[in-house]
């Protein structure tokens, strides 16, 4: 189903041959009268589960308290002497990193009060309220296929396409690049653009001929 981005707008992919491994995951910058604060979003326990997988969960430090109907963690880390921050509402988590220990609560809520998070199955939106002077750009979306690639999408005005005119397949224009690294294995990704998206799809074996039928196949539309 079309998968809601941070900034309002739906992702829809179409023609895959093989499943994609989880839901979506975004980062998106936030500019606004103080700066640049860069947001990350996913599926509602994803950065402890990633934490845990690391093997970097046990040295955490994790408080919580509730905050207009969501809950919010702070997952400091002593080893690197910075914070996570998150918001997790029924669906999806909405987090930010922080240097320093120790950090308030406050601190994280002043972060989020210039939007109105609205969670929803099919995605967490970061809505600008109305005077805040704040505004989302620089937009990634982040996914794997099962086995076969990992999946980054931007927006087609953020990311433009390689030079020259591409293969013509299913989902636009079409690059494929070769990367040896230092110990000799070959590194094997694919550019996709249309008018909508530009995809970059990084194989996770070379040689795998499932990696050439996704790149055929697959089309990403952003509305």
């Amino acid at each position: 189903m079309p998968a809601r981005t941070p900034d309002g707008r739906t992702l829809a992919v179409d023609g895959s041959p093989q499943p994609f491994t989880m839901g979506w995951s975004y980062m998106v910058w936030a500019y606004g009268e103080d700066g640049a604060l860069r947001f990350h979003t996913a599926a509602a326990g994803a950065r402890e589960l990633i934490a845990r997988h690391l093997g970097e969960y046990d040295r955490l430090t994790v408080r919580e308290v509730s905050w207009n109907g969501a809950r919010l963690v702070s997952h400091e880390d002593p080893a690197n002497g910075g914070t996570t921050m998150l918001w997790i509402g029924p669906h999806h988590e909405v987090y930010t990193y922080v240097p320093g220990l120790n950090v308030p609560f406050e601190a994280f809520m002043a972060q989020l009060a210039p939007f109105d998070v609205r969670d929803a199955p099919d995605g967490v939106v970061l809505a600008p309220r109305a005077g805040s002077s704040t505004r989302l750009a620089n937009l990634l979306a982040f996914n794997t296929l099962e086995g076969v690639c990992s999946v980054q999408v931007n927006p087609a005005a953020e990311l433009p396409a390689p030079g020259g005119p591409g293969k013509r397949v299913r989902g636009g224009a079409l690059w494929k690049l070769d990367e040896r690294r230092a110990d000799g294995r070959v590194l094997r990704s694919a550019v996709l653009a249309n008018e909508t998206t530009t995809a970059t799809l990084i194989a996770r074996q070379a040689d795998d001929p499932r990696f050439a039928a996704v790149a055929d196949s697959i089309k990403f539309k952003l509305n």
